[in-house]
């Protein structure tokens, strides 16, 4: 039943918007709580990111040139407006396949830090979807994930290091159990806790053989370029990828239906280690410092951390305070 707009409605939606809200927004109770609305059927959970995409090589393809001084003098030409939409076709084809297997409920997070959160077109994006996107939000990249979904999918992923573009949130590196994680790992990690399995992934081939050494051989890869560079790749054209998407995202939903794949865990409690950026500044180590109290973080040396953790959202709900550091 469509939803009428009320001028009220509107204008509620307008304050919470562009109101100010706290720095620790997300991490309040309220938000954590928060569930995507119940629906019959096979439920997809898909993220969204963009280094990862077919032909993207540069950071002003994936980042607005509007985002600041820092940015400006990277980005050169800003190409982001285009990448949006090709970023927005990748997502509407895994749900034309999804579909085609027999999916019928479709959630999409948007996962790229750009533009805080936002780079996905609504409007093209497919109507049957719900869309997860802004910034600060709970969990971050894995938003309202639970148990009533059957699979996640995870598209334009991109390596920790050695593929285009590559990074892993604000870490140079990041492990739990002694198993270094990149951001499909930590997402799949608070996803298995729930019981749902990493069905695809999509990105460079550095991070599908990284992937590969986390989460084994169960999922399904669509290797959507080659990197011979952090900013340079042999890329397939933007339908092949869209083709491939569709297809892999079809036979994932059957492999997931056969109960072929499993969800990725580890044993609890969980020993989580990281080491920050080195390219950060004194300020953001001095920010995660302050947080050490709330999230029992044993600093190691330098810009090294630990942490020991009951469960996976502990870690999501860290990272979620760590990036309000580093990206306020």
């Amino acid at each position: 039943m469509p939803v009428k707009i009320t001028i009220p409605l509107l204008l509620a939606a307008l304050i919470v918007a562009i109101g100010p809200a706290p720095a620790d927004a997300q991490n309040a109770d309220e938000f954590r709580q928060k569930r995507v609305p119940d629906s019959q059927g096979f439920r997809l959970y898909l993220i969204s990111d963009m280094e990862g995409m077919g032909s993207a090589v540069h950071i002003g393809e994936v980042i607005a040139g509007t985002e600041g001084e820092r940015y400006r003098e990277l980005t050169g030409p800003d190409y982001w407006p285009h990448y949006r939409r090709l970023a927005t076709e990748e997502a509407n084809a895994v749900i034309r396949g999804a579909r085609r297997a027999g999916a019928a409920t479709f959630v999409v997070n948007e996962g790229h830090g750009g533009n805080r959160f936002a780079n996905l077109l609504p409007w093209d994006l497919d109507q049957e979807a719900i869309l997860i996107r802004g910034y600060p939000k709970p969990l971050l990249m894995s938003t309202a994930i639970d148990e009533t979904f059957d699979t996640i999918m995870i598209i334009g992923a991109h390596a920790s290091k050695g593929g285009v573009l590559s990074h892993n949130y604000a870490f140079d590196s990041f492990s739990v159990n002694g198993v270094e994680l990149n951001e499909v790992g930590i997402n799949a990690l608070i996803a298995g806790e729930s019981g749902v399995s990493v069905s695809l992934v999509s990105g460079d081939d550095a991070l599908i053989a990284e992937t590969r050494s986390i989460l084994g051989e169960d999922f399904v890869a669509v290797p959507t370029k080659i990197a011979v560079g952090r900013n340079a790749a042999i890329t397939y054209s933007p339908e092949t990828v869209r083709n491939a998407l569709a297809e892999a995202a079809a036979e994932a939903v059957r492999r997931e239906k056969a109960g072929d794949i499993d969800p990725f865990t580890l044993s609890r409690p969980y020993d989580v280690r990281f080491e920050l950026r080195a390219s950060y500044p004194d300020s953001f180590v001095q920010g995660v410092n302050e947080l050490a109290e709330e999230y029992g973080l044993e600093k190691l040396r330098g810009r090294s951390y630990r942490m020991v953790a009951g469960d996976a959202r502990s870690i999501g709900y860290l990272i979620d305070a760590i990036e309000l550091v580093v990206l306020p």
